[in-house]
């Protein structure tokens, strides 16, 4: 019965690790000493422009014009608001970790060291965003990289929160060129 037990854990610890070298830290955190931060606190119709989910939000269709990878994988710059002073972590769900990969924060490369390149950057699973004191909201630049076509679905969860809020980004579509939006 132990040994059964034992295997079926190995079993499900392998179906949420990250494939291909990708980070299993717990949580990566992005504050505002750390950063980067954007100077500003973003567009004043930011809300109208967005999908929210509690005090996070994303600029809408963040999956909509994504950059094709040589390896068919998708990237795309996703700036990411949390409204208010409140620490907030996303996270991608677990059945989802082999295929989405966030990048916000100081990242950094496989070898340990910092970059912004998300090709070199090691993606991470959860973040723990500490926003700025100062500033009515905080703005994280930053990005997603996703394998596949599936639609992309995070998970907000307020340090105030007992249940995750969903926070739906759609259906990664790649950008052609001369194509319109």
């Amino acid at each position: 019965m132990a040994s059964a037990l034992l295997l079926i854990l190995m079993a499900l610890v392998a179906s949420v690790s990250p494939a291909d070298g990708e980070t299993t830290d717990p949580i990566h955190v992005a504050d505002c000493e750390r950063g980067p931060v954007t100077i500003g606190s973003g567009p004043p119709n930011w809300r109208a422009r967005s999908i929210l989910a509690g005090p996070v939000a994303v600029l809408r269709d963040p999956l909509g014009r994504m950059s094709e990878t040589a390896s068919g994988q998708l990237t795309a710059k996703m700036p990411i608001f949390v409204a208010g002073h409140e620490p907030v972590t996303v996270s991608v769900p677990p059945r989802s970790r082999h295929r989405v990969f966030l990048y916000y924060g100081r990242m950094r490369d496989r070898e340990g060291r910092p970059t912004t390149i998300f090709g070199r950057a090691r993606g991470v699973a959860e973040i723990r965003f500490e926003p700025c004191a100062d500033r009515p909201r905080t703005v994280w630049p930053g990005g997603i990289r996703v394998r596949g076509r599936k639609p992309v679905r995070l998970l907000v969860l307020p340090d105030r929160g007992d249940e995750p809020i969903p926070l739906r980004l759609g259906r990664p579509r790649a950008h052609r060129a001369g194509q319109d939006r």
